[in-house]
């Protein structure tokens, strides 16, 4: 027989009128009540609308309408969390940060932060208000539990990989220095440089409003560079694109590692030794994370980098003599 509401809350020793209460949304029920009968109506498979709209979780970006990003990191994650959220029988809210204070909380399960460091400056107390759990992904944040990119090991790793290619006149390119993820990778430049007796050589941070990326790598070129680590999944097409205007002839002029796109990098002329920051594995350990604080509701918030991996391909060339 199909369960229905009687069922549950027969099987809560509950009236009929909390079990609408909760699948409703309009008068509270204590936690402890509200979890009792969410949980008996997912063993009976009982699931009306209301019940599923109640199973949402919030991804909160700058803007639905922001398309300066189409072709990097932020936006590859979204589309992959909400294919991710979507399988796990969840539903979805994309919510713009201007907004985010406006959400209910007792229709959001938990909320998923992809925002720069600047935009949450910008919104961070309207971010404070929310009540519901909230993880950051790309970031670490204060009252988030957090899922970040090993940003510092990621560079340390891809300048060992060319030292250990004779290397040592070795240039980086940062899409965005400002912020977290810049901060760190430039870190990790410098202190490996530094633990190889080396010098750094300048770092060059892309602002397209203020300079063209060819003009950058046109200017990183006149310090003649062996090698270089172009940061940014958003730049990586637009840097092979510039280099080959600019006749560089990568690996047999300049090593070339940055970062993994997988609809390209394999593609270019040489194929690109890559940093893939894997985006499936970060939005896999986000579903984990989100699904224990549904069930848990840990008090301490939790911080978990995620290493990277170097895709070797053909773009470095071995100068050991």
């Amino acid at each position: 027989m199909k369960a229905d509401i009687n069922t549950i809350a027969r099987e809560c020793k509950v009236s009929k009128a909390t079990v609408s209460r909760v699948f409703t949304g309009k008068a509270s029920v204590s936690s402890e009540v509200k979890e009792r009968i969410l949980r008996v109506a997912r063993e009976l498979n009982y699931a009306p609308q209301q019940v599923a709209a109640r199973e949402v979780i919030a991804v909160i970006v700058k803007s639905l309408d922001e398309t300066e990003e189409a072709d990097g990191f932020r936006t590859t994650l979204l589309i992959n969390l909400v294919a991710e959220i979507t399988r796990s029988g969840f539903l979805v809210n994309i919510i713009e940060a201007k907004d985010a204070d406006k959400m209910l909380d007792s229709y959001t399960k938990a909320a998923i932060i992809l925002l720069n460091d600047a935009d949450i400056s910008e919104y961070k107390e309207k971010i404070n208000k929310m009540k519901m759990p909230l993880i950051a992904i790309g970031n670490i944040l204060e009252n988030c539990h957090n899922i970040c990119s090993d940003y510092y090991a990621e560079i340390s790793t891809a300048v060992e990989y060319l030292i250990e290619n004779g290397h040592q006149k070795i240039s980086l390119v940062l899409d965005n220095a400002n912020i977290r993820a810049g901060k760190d990778r430039l870190r990790g430049y410098t202190e490996t440089m530094k633990k190889h007796g080396l010098t750094n050589l300048m770092t060059y941070d892309y602002h397209p409003k203020k300079q063209s990326l060819i003009e950058l790598l046109a200017t990183m070129m006149q310090n003649s560079p062996t090698a270089t680590i172009i940061c940014g999944e958003s730049i990586t097409n637009e840097a092979a694109y510039a280099l080959n205007l600019l006749r560089v002839k990568v690996s047999d002029d300049l090593s070339v590692i940055s970062f993994e796109k997988r609809d390209s990098s394999r593609w270019f002329s040489p194929p690109h030794t890559t940093i893939d920051q894997d985006v499936q594995k970060m939005v896999a350990e986000s579903m984990l994370l989100i699904k224990n604080i549904i069930k848990e509701r840990p008090k301490e918030k939790c911080c978990k980098l995620l290493p990277c991996k170097l895709v070797i391909r053909n773009s470095v060339k071995n100068i050991n003599t």
